[in-house]
């Protein structure tokens, strides 16, 4: 006999569960090939529901542009850009946004938008989209307007100037690495550039944070946000906690994540993914060189938070004598038992 819809709906939590347990931790850079479409004359899709994992609906991009080259020209839902490597210039809505390495450059909704390679090497960026999410909720909305190709010099040189780091309606749209604050600022009391507010899940979590796309610089992002990146030191680990999806870039250096008892490992180039499952996790340096990270951070986690918040709140993770297990040095087994 056939099952009614409220019999499915009694299944269903215990079927994610499942899926969770099976998707995918980490996309690896050295197994996805590059690709080539009228926007990217480099690209690769990393994060996808498609590719095995479980996500909110969010994606992750990387891209390279080619030295004298330009991307297409398009439009499409929000997107939050980091530049990895490489400088130049995008055009938004026709205003110039000048960025370098370490820069990041907020995309809202349907802006019309190119970026321009101006340097002397390739320019490599990393993106995150909810193209899936869009989708999902049948919005979706994307229009390519130009083809990549190579730069035109006399239109280079006509391109007026920089005039400001923001667009018209007063958000900010990039930022430089040299102008974002950090966790060992000194700041008045009850003041925090904590992009997930003042709450003791996110305190402490690691060495030295510095943090891009909150609204505390003046970006108005929604749907997903580049939010910042964080260095440990070597034999350094992150604290432990559990929230819903998180989506971490290896900038440089390599280690492992353990995510609900599995070791992850992962090195520079890979995304390591944490699936919305409120899942015990940390971050760990074991080796003799700094790791540095990127987060990106999706709207439709926080918003889950705010309506679910005793399911899905960030929560730190404590250890057998009831402190909160936080950012600090590796101490292995072997040193606790002397």
């Amino acid at each position: 006999m056939a099952k009614n819809f409220y019999e499915e709906w009694l299944e269903t939590p215990n079927k994610i569960q499942d899926e969770l347990e099976e998707c995918h931790a980490v996309a690896r850079d050295k197994d996805i090939p590059w690709i080539s479409t009228a926007q990217d004359a480099k690209v690769k899709l990393m994060i996808s529901n498609n590719l095995g994992f479980a996500t909110m609906g969010s994606n992750v991009i990387k891209a390279e542009i080619p030295v004298g080259w330009h991307t297409g020209k398009h439009r499409h839902g929000e997107e939050s850009m980091h530049i990895l490597k490489g400088e130049g210039f995008s055009i938004v809505n026709g205003q110039r946004f000048n960025w370098k390495a370490s820069s990041t450059i907020h995309l809202p909704f349907w802006a019309e938008h190119q970026h321009f390679n101006t340097g002397n090497e390739p320019v490599l960026t990393l993106s995150g989209m909810v193209f899936d999410l869009e989708r999902y909720c049948r919005v979706a909305r994307i229009e390519q307007i130009e083809s990549c190709g190579p730069n035109d010099p006399a239109m280079i040189a006509a391109v007026p100037a920089e005039t400001s780091q923001y667009y018209p309606d007063g958000a900010r749209a990039t930022i430089h690495i040299e102008q974002a604050p950090t966790n060992k600022e000194k700041l008045p009391p009850g003041e925090s550039y904590n992009p997930q507010g003042v709450i003791a899940a996110t305190q402490n979590q690691h060495d030295f944070s510095q943090y891009f796309v909150v609204p505390k610089n003046g970006f108005r992002a929604v749907s997903v946000a580049v939010t910042g990146q964080w260095t440990e030191p070597p034999y350094h680990q992150s604290g432990k906690h559990k929230h819903l999806e998180a989506v971490v870039y290896a900038i440089a250096g390599e280690g492992y994540t353990e995510i609900h008892g599995k070791r992850v490992p992962w090195k520079a180039g890979d995304v390591l993914y944490v699936p919305p499952a409120m899942w015990e996790h940390q971050h760990k340096n074991d080796n003799p060189n700094p790791i540095k990270q990127l987060r990106i951070g999706f709207g439709i986690r926080p918003w889950f938070t705010s309506i679910w918040p005793e399911g899905f709140t960030s929560q730190r993770i404590y250890d057998d004598s009831g402190k909160p297990i936080e950012a600090g040095r590796i101490v292995h087994e072997r040193e606790r038992t002397r």
